[in-house]
């Protein structure tokens, strides 16, 4: 990775670790996660083995919407078999629960549907046997009846006034009928912007619906001890306090007689973010019989149960003068959440109000309706709203600067925040305390050859920009705190043993904490070590997730360090007797400045601390551990949208040169370029795959995945087999990674998010070097190569110069201008009183 004007990763070549006045942070230090997970030695959920352990299997509905009637009478006496649940059987016994990451706490949670089924792979009834081949036996010999209902695949017709209601008995605070929630944006006077706008462009947008796809699956092993009354839960999550807490509500036990222990978790992407059915599921199992319940999920119940990305639909707009300043932006919002509601309404929160950004908008005007449908219920997941909206947003300016005859890359300089004008805040309430998005967006363009490429046209290749910021952790609108913890321990024999319950699952957590508690203390980076995230022993945090990872947790850790440093440099003085201030860290020992041979080191002082109390300097308490937490300073969303969710904002600017064959559709990206601000690098190499893995799932949003229904609301695409995932060749060569830092100011550091980063800008990068290459405008996703050579064809036909996909495909049924476009739900009335 490109770091300023350089151009190798080797510019920062790797240290001896743990050497006296070197520094580790900024510096590309291998993972040392890697070596377990190349060797097959790390621990996922499904290799857990436990004593005396049962396995559980869960029926999942085949239909889409129905009233059920579930017969479990031919279960009983089969081999093996210990038990059998249904959704009546819990009913009182089992409290709904809602999203703990909202406000809308409605309950529209169960472990199994009760007596109608609102999606396929929804839970009906779950076995628990010996072995997991008789409990799949078993399942077979269950009988459900289903009394079909109309099924509501598209979010427009299942908000079309009599549309069969999907969740009943539910009063939702904002929203009725389909629609859960709805999101509100008035900054400004957007009527007056649009009559002074010397241009508006206009466009009806749709995204797709894509899997997390995860590699480790879904699943838990929950293990209840009747003696001590504990309730043990293994969970592939990535936050363990949620998913207690979760638990112990719907199962109404005490906190402290519910424990969560994350395994080695194979990747989220927000997907294993809150608590699922199956958690429950085992857990109520493992209480009943007294025995540990293994309850892991197959590949095609993820795809169809699991949380997938929402799918939206934005009737957007943009106002602009003549010279490209953007004074306005309007937009509807429909977004399809599935049948029930993972955190599906943040993603419209504070995807759009973060998604606007670089640009500081002066005038808003947002409306958003969150809706119910018959499919796979919608959550988190990587970019978190942000790519929905860039897909809208950079096409836009796009077509703003043709219908200008400007520049797309000077249309962009024109209205990006500058690294001299921070901190700023924008019209709608981001305060970015640092950016370098301008720099990194010329640096994209310089890579691909934006200029050259657009003086010497060669037919059917293209190039394309975006950008796009990023939150580094959010403030969700139902939480009023963001923090993380982490406990430090020197070990009587010098190593440091780190307590976090933010859960690893590929963000290198093990390396670049250990790497920043190494230059606090100055112990040898081979003798740090991560606990396992366990709610036994971490201190109390929310979780990993949106990109907070280094900044929020990695401030929460150098705190703990600098702690638990005061209390070793103070035994230290006493032994020593020197002045405190005289004193250094390095090479696993404190010495006086100067003489870093000499000193004493860190075992022999937490031995003082451990085993020679009466020692210690009078008042000193005898313990070197240290705990410490960061909260950032952030705010709530006000009624009229604003607000700033975030402590810092990372910024993409990506560039793409790409051919498209006319003969088969296929696209090939023939140069890419990613230029970013990740405020202060712990870990280039880290960082590095962070950007990478981003850019990975942004061409899958892009180009190829999709969850595919038919018109009864069947999933036809749940395996791999049919799911179009990337594969390695289609990604092209990823050499040229720039990083221009602007150092956070907020974050005490300087870090940024890095995880989310790379996918915001993927889909609309790609969108705009095809319209450039073909002169074929995408509006819909994904653009696979079928519907590439159909818009080319059908464009050649129709003889248009410009050619929307699918707008102006003879047999598109939706609305072609936005003269016909539906109108908000919601009305004018202020949403929040």
């Amino acid at each position: 990775m490109a770091r300023g004007d350089s151009n190798s990763m080797n510019a920062h070549p790797t240290p001896e670790l743990g050497q006296a006045g070197c520094k580790l942070v900024g510096q590309s230090v291998p993972r040392t996660e890697d070596l377990a997970l190349l060797t097959g030695t790390a621990r996922f959920i499904d290799d857990v083995r436990l004593p005396g352990m049962l396995y559980a299997k869960i029926l999942r509905s085949t239909s889409a919407h129905a009233r059920i009637r579930v017969n479990v009478s031919k279960v009983a006496g089969m081999p093996g078999v210990h038990g059998v649940m249904t959704g009546p059987d819990l009913v009182g016994k089992v409290k709904p629960w809602g999203d703990l990451m909202q406000d809308l706490l409605v309950g529209d949670h169960f472990p199994f549907a009760i007596d109608k089924v609102t999606f396929e792979g929804q839970e009906v009834a779950a076995v628990v046997a010996d072995t997991k081949y008789q409990a799949l036996d078993a399942l077979e010999a269950i009988v459900v009846e289903y009394d079909e209902l109309p099924v509501l695949v598209d979010p427009e017709a299942a908000i079309a006034p009599g549309a069969p209601l999907i969740q009943e008995g539910i009063n939702y605070e904002f929203g009725e009928g389909n629609i859960f929630d709805r999101y509100r944006v008035r900054i400004g006077d957007i009527a007056a912007a649009e009559a002074s706008a010397d241009l508006v462009v206009r466009q009806r947008f749709s995204s797709n619906r894509q899997a997390g796809a995860a590699l480790d699956p879904h699943g838990c092993v929950a293990s209840y001890d009747s003696f001590s009354g504990m309730l043990t839960v293994y969970s592939s999550t990535q936050s363990i306090f949620m998913v207690r807490d979760c638990i112990a509500d719907a199962l109404q036990l005490p906190r402290n007689r519910v424990r969560v222990v994350a395994p080695a978790v194979g990747a989220g992407f927000g997907s294993k973010v809150q608590m699922f059915a199956h958690e429950v599921i085992a857990s109520i199992f493992s209480m009943r019989l007294g025995r540990p319940v293994h309850l892991v999920l197959g590949r095609a119940e993820i795809f169809k149960c699991g949380t997938a990305r929402n799918g939206q639909i934005r009737h957007a707009e943009l106002f602009l003068k003549k010279d490209g300043r953007i004074i306005g932006y309007r937009d509807y919002v429909i977004q399809n959440s599935g049948a029930s509601s993972y955190w599906g309404n943040q993603v419209v929160h504070i995807g759009t109000n973060v998604g606007l950004l670089p640009y500081p908008i002066p005038n808003l005007h947002i409306d958003g309706d969150i809706v119910h449908t018959n499919t796979a219920p919608g959550g988190a997941l990587r970019g978190f709203g942000i790519p929905q909206i860039i897909w809208a947003k950079e096409q836009l300016i796009d077509m703003a600067a043709n219908a200008l005859g400007l520049d797309p890359l000077q249309v962009r300089h024109v209205n990006t925040i500058k690294r001299h004008e921070c901190p700023v805040r924008t019209p709608i309430g981001q305060v970015v305390d640092s950016t370098s998005i301008d720099e990194c967006l010329q640096r994209a363009a310089d890579a691909i050859g934006w200029a050259d490429k657009r003086a010497h046209r060669i037919p059917y290749e293209g190039v394309g920009l975006a950008i796009s910021m990023k939150y580094t952790s959010c403030r969700h609108p139902s939480f009023d705190t963001d923090l993380s913890a982490v406990r430090l321990r020197l070990e009587t024999d010098g190593t440091v043993t780190i307590f976090s319950s933010d859960v690893p699952h590929g963000q290198g957590h093990a390396t670049f904490l250990a790497q920043i508690v190494s230059d606090v203390l100055g112990v040898g980076f081979e003798k740090i070590t991560l606990a396992p995230a366990d709610t036994a022993n971490s201190p109390f945090g929310l979780g990993t997730y949106a990109s907070r990872a280094a900044a929020v947790l990695g401030t929460a850790c150098r705190t703990a360090a600098e702690r638990l440093r005061e209390k070793i440099v103070a035994i230290a003085a006493h032994v020593l007797e020197a002045d405190p201030r005289d004193l250094e860290t390095g090479s696993d020992r404190v010495y006086v400045r100067g003489l870093s041979d000499s000193g004493l080191y860190l075992e022999n002082l937490a031995g003082f601390s451990a085993y020679r109390t009466h020692q210690l300097p009078e008042g000193f308490e005898p313990t070197l551990e240290a705990v410490a937490t960061y909260d950032t300073p952030t705010e709530r969303e006000g009624p009229d949208g604003s607000g700033n969710f975030s402590v810092t904002y990372a910024g993409a600017a990506h560039a793409a040169h790409v051919r498209v064959d006319p003969t088969t559709g296929r696209v090939t990206i023939l140069d890419y370029v990613m230029a970013h601000d990740t405020g202060v690098v712990i870990n280039p190499l880290i960082v590095e795959g962070q950007h990478q893995g981003g850019f990975l799932m942004g061409i899958g949003m892009a180009m190829g995945e999709e969850y595919v229904y038919d018109a009864q609301g069947r999933m036809l695409n749940a395996s791999f087999a049919e799911y179009q995932a990337p594969s390695a060749a289609d990604l092209p060569e990823l050499t040229k990674l720039y990083e221009i830092p602007a150092p956070s100011q907020t974050i005490p550091g300087g870090q940024k998010g890095a995880g989310e980063s790379g996918t915001g800008p993927v889909p609309a990068v790609l969108g705009n070097a095809i319209a450039d290459a073909t002169g074929v405008r995408f509006t819909q996703l994904p653009m696979t190569a079928d519907r590439i050579l159909i818009a080319l064809r059908e464009k050649e036909r129709s003889k248009l110069k410009v050619f929307r996909y699918p707008d102006d495909m003879p047999d598109y049924t939706g609305p072609r201008d936005h003269t016909a476009w539906p109108k908000p739900t919601g009305g004018e009335g202020n949403l929040f009183v």
